[in-house]
């Protein structure tokens, strides 16, 4: 996997651990939260499979939420990018969509 598409799972360790100024070896399992493999299959950038709207999931005291355009959110910022530009604090609103139909 190339650095300009990440797996989306190297995507919110990432910004875990940016939020969190630490080291992604330094989070817990992600796996505690969610699968993995799973996560990758559904926000699968090839497009073979319509990726949900909204997915969100608590995990290492953080909300996160991944978008259909493979944004991801945390409770604490806006959008994540390497640049970690955005405003700390801002909160997302829960969403109950289903996944995928």
């Amino acid at each position: 996997m190339s650095e300009e598409n990440p797996t989306i799972v190297l995507s919110i360790l990432e910004a875990v651990a940016a939020a969190d100024r630490t080291d992604t070896f330094e989070l817990p399992p992600l796996s505690d939260a969610v699968d993995p493999d799973a996560l990758n299959a559904l926000f699968d950038p090839s497009g073979r499979q319509p990726a949900p709207t909204r997915f969100t999931f608590p995990y290492a005291g953080h909300e996160v939420t991944i978008t259909s355009d493979r944004r991801v959110l945390l409770d604490t910022d806006e959008p994540w990018a390497p640049t970690l530009s955005g405003s700390a604090g801002a909160s997302l609103p829960r969403t109950d969509e289903p996944l995928a139909e």
